[in-house]
């Protein structure tokens, strides 16, 4: 259920990973523990603490289920959630990208410009190439900022798909039914709260995300 990042160690931030322990009686136990841990590299991380598997699940589960079965609070955390994503973009989107275009378009224009002149004899090799390593610079700043902007849209655009499932399909769900969900649609829900919970050392858990 907490699988896909969902659970981290609070020491190193490393994903905590699953692992099975079978008892003399034939009982099964599944547990978490850091992947560091699981590894033999303590010497990254000192989190050395295993967690029982259904107890954790349990509690984590048990946070969320009260969430879902209070429309009125899933809406406000969900609502601020996405105004600070929302405040998070700069400035305006369209806009910016017509900008950094016009810096592709622009840095197109003088990489021909420049070439012509080498051509002509008008600039050396060395010059050319100095020139053309700046504008290859340029391109690389703008391309990278373009992908933010997409980035920053798609997650926007992302939240949004979220938040009206999360309120049309599991909003107001009443406890018995959301007993009854499985482990895969435990985990999708908790990707859409975008919950991130840290183990720590002590035993105890820290959640984070659309609470």
């Amino acid at each position: 259920q907490l699988s896909g990042g969902v659970l981290r160690c609070s020491e190193c931030g490393r994903r905590m990973r699953t692992s099975v322990t079978r008892k003399k009686d034939g009982k099964v136990y599944f547990y978490y523990s850091c992947a560091s841990r699981r590894e033999g590299n303590l010497s990254t991380c000192e989190n050395r603490k295993t967690h029982r598997a259904d107890r954790i699940e349990s509690a984590v589960w048990g946070l969320v289920s009260e969430l879902l079965t209070d429309p009125g609070r899933l809406r406000a955390g969900l609502d601020e959630m996405m105004e600070r994503e929302r405040g998070a973009n700069r400035g305006d989107p369209d806009r910016e990208t017509k900008v950094w275009f016009e810096r592709l378009a622009e840095a197109d224009r003088m990489r021909a410009g420049y070439q012509e002149l080498a051509a002509k004899g008008l600039m050396t090799i060395e010059e050319l190439g100095m020139k053309l390593e700046e504008l290859e610079t340029t391109r690389a700043t703008a391309n990278d900022e373009l992908d933010s902007i997409r980035r920053r849209a798609e997650r926007l655009e992302g939240l949004e798909q979220d938040r009206e499932a999360l309120m049309e399909f599991y909003a107001g769900a009443v406890p018995e039914e959301l007993e009854r969900m499985g482990p895969q649609e435990r985990n999708r829900i908790y990707g859409m709260l975008r919950l991130q919970v840290s183990a720590h050392p002590d035993g105890t858990l820290e959640a984070r995300g659309v609470l």
